[in-house]
């Protein structure tokens, strides 16, 4: 499946690049990219997009013979030749992209992650924790997959214990308000 997946964000981000669309590898796609090796199977693709920019996105989507399957709260579900999409908008700040709620910086301007000779944008390594603090939330993590358990050790192993610390108390502070 890994395989499958591969060609697709190649074909993604090939199309966003013909139409200047910045697009994200998020998830465990990003963080296999930002190690530059491929970690473990996946069942999905984790994608940032321009939020003002969302029917582009779409289109893009369905010229890869996908189609929206559901609406989220955060942002939509699409499925493309076999594999299901993760979609998430990010928005302008006047400076960056952002995701809504997640630490600055979670949409780097910058390819910081490869795969298999393909250059990729990613979500920062903070965004990533964060998404898995808000994972913890809702399913305590002795009860996470094997696959999701492992990710979570390599991500804190790249942001270490420190900035692990920092950022808890960051989400915890914003889980507050």
């Amino acid at each position: 499946m890994n395989q499958a997946h591969l060609d697709l964000i190649s074909k993604v981000v090939s199309a966003a690049a013909q139409l200047d669309l910045p697009v994200w590898v998020g998830g465990g796609w990003a963080i296999d990219a930002r190690l530059g090796l491929i970690t473990r199977g996946h069942d999905d693709i984790d994608l940032t997009f321009p939020g003002e920019r969302r029917r582009e996105f779409e289109t893009l989507i369905v010229g890869r013979q996908g189609r929206i399957t559901e609406e989220l709260d955060y942002g939509f579900l699409a499925e493309a030749q076999g594999v299901l999409l993760d979609c998430e908008p990010a928005y302008w700040n006047g400076a960056s992209y952002e995701i809504d709620g997640a630490p600055a910086g979670s949409c780097p301007e910058q390819t910081e992650g490869r795969l298999e000779g393909l250059s990729l944008r990613c979500n920062s390594w903070e965004a990533i924790m964060w998404d898995y603090f808000s994972y913890a939330n809702e399913i305590p993590r002795s009860q996470w997959p094997a696959k999701h358990k492992h990710s979570y050790e390599l991500a804190s192993r790249a942001l270490g214990e420190e900035a692990i610390h920092r950022l808890r108390a960051a989400f915890n502070l914003r889980q507050e308000e």
